[in-house]
């Protein structure tokens, strides 16, 4: 009887311990899933910037689906060869900044995009107005107002066949700027 009653002890003092390697592994798994999915920007085939000064990649569109979405938004068929919309945030919010790039088929069509931008938004109707042109890190870029934050478009000195739409909203805007120019 004194034998038994030692291996029932044995047993419960084993049982806590398999609960407690159990909790470490399921709490273990939940840390990686909320670091890898939650934490971790989005994955990207393209060479997407993670971050734009003190802001973080928080969303990407790329492909076929940001041309549908960039189609949607002008309510038409713009020819594009590739797209991405990405979206930028700092770690405890405030300033965000959305980035939407469309790769024309050549330098010439990313002009003719921009000239069509322009004179659109000359002849109103789509909620922007006075487009003008500003120098930003030493590159000539158009701004234009509208509703919601502050809007700039212009083709993409590392990449002539690219045409840039950035809306910046918050209070760094011109450094926010600046930084968004020199990464796209």
């Amino acid at each position: 009887m004194v034998q038994r009653t030692k291996e029932i002890r044995g047993e419960k003092r084993r049982l806590p311990l398999f609960q407690v390697i159990i909790f470490v592994a399921v709490l273990g798994l939940v840390a990686y899933g909320f670091g890898r999915y939650v934490l971790a920007p989005p994955e990207s085939s393209s060479s997407t910037p993670q971050y734009i000064g003190p802001m973080k990649l928080t969303s990407l569109v790329e492909g076929a689906e940001a041309r549908s979405e960039i189609n949607k938004l002008h309510g038409t068929e713009i020819r594009l060869e590739n797209a991405f919309i990405a979206a930028y945030q700092p770690p405890y919010g405030g300033d965000h900044l959305m980035v939407w790039v469309g790769e024309a088929e050549s330098e010439t069509a990313a002009e003719d995009l921009i000239k069509r931008m322009v004179e659109g938004i000359k002849r109103g109707g789509a909620g922007y107005s006075n487009p003008r042109q500003i120098q930003v890190s030493g590159q000539n870029i158009w701004q234009t107002d509208g509703t919601g934050g502050n809007f700039y478009f212009y083709i993409s000195p590392e990449h002539a066949n690219r045409v840039v739409w950035l809306s910046i909203e918050g209070k760094g805007g011109a450094a926010v700027l600046e930084a968004a120019v020199k990464a796209f």
